[in-house]
């Protein structure tokens, strides 16, 4: 295979068909029970989606990287704490009677919460980034959270669909609700090919609407699992996030 040829399900030598990452051969594809409809000359053969399957590969992929991941959400949350804190400290002078102070805190917590913006766009991005990598055969790395290969693409996805969701659950519900369902693997697909947020959100909506089924039972079951995690004092998140990551990422 040659370097030049693009990131996909291909045959090797041996004609068994597996992940090429543009430089070497990852995971099999009966390693990863689940097509991924958006990779360009996708293979035959590889099941449909199944939210059972994809939580049982889910779990799998958590207990093989448990140690990588929970390092990764630790690190991810306490960012999000120390600078959320440092956010709202800035705002305490605006709380003041000074109107000097309060122009002053006003402005510094203005800057404050856009840098606060970036980072957890970034940080967040990385845990993505693991999810996606370990459906390759790729072990999760620390690295993944500082990486910005397709930030630009990632962040810009995102916000377009934060954006149209929320005016869609302002003029009604549905729509909003829609916005969620048919753009849910937007950002993983701009964060992986690195195309625009139009596209990356098209291709989604094209993955969606040929399994509306079985993705609507994938998210289904990947958003339980997040909230499960989440009761536990929030501790279960440390599980819960990863396994639903990847059950949406393979």
């Amino acid at each position: 295979m040659s370097d030049s040829t693009p990131p996909g399900w291909y045959s090797d030598p041996n004609g068994t068909t597996r992940w090429w990452d543009g430089n070497a051969w990852g995971a099999a594809a009966g390693d990863v029970p689940v097509a991924q409809p958006y990779q360009a000359g996708g293979v035959t053969g590889v099941p449909r989606l199944d939210a059972g399957e994809a939580f049982s590969y889910g779990w799998k992929k958590f207990q093989e990287h448990w140690q990588a991941f929970v390092v990764m959400v630790l690190v991810v949350g306490l960012i999000s704490l120390v600078s959320g804190l440092i956010v709202f400290l800035a705002l305490l002078p605006a709380m003041s009677g000074n109107s000097t102070a309060a122009a002053v805190g006003l402005v510094l917590s203005v800057a404050l919460l856009v840098a606060y913006m970036a980072i957890n766009f970034i940080v967040q991005a990385g845990v993505l980034r693991a999810g996606l990598g370990v459906t390759k055969g790729e072990a999760p790395r620390l690295s993944m959270l500082t990486d910005m290969t397709n930030m630009g693409t990632y962040i810009g996805t995102t916000l377009l669909i934060s954006l149209a969701a929320f005016v869609g659950f302002i003029l009604c519900i549905l729509p909003g609700i829609a916005v969620v369902v048919f753009a849910a693997y937007a950002p993983f697909i701009a964060l992986d090919k690195g195309v625009g947020p139009v596209d990356a959100i098209r291709q989604s909506v094209d993955m969606v609407k040929n399994n509306l089924g079985p993705v609507l039972l994938v998210l289904l079951l990947s958003y339980a699992v997040y909230y499960i995690g989440s009761l536990a004092c929030y501790v279960g998140l440390l599980v819960s996030i990863p396994v639903a990551l990847v059950m949406i990422a393979r």
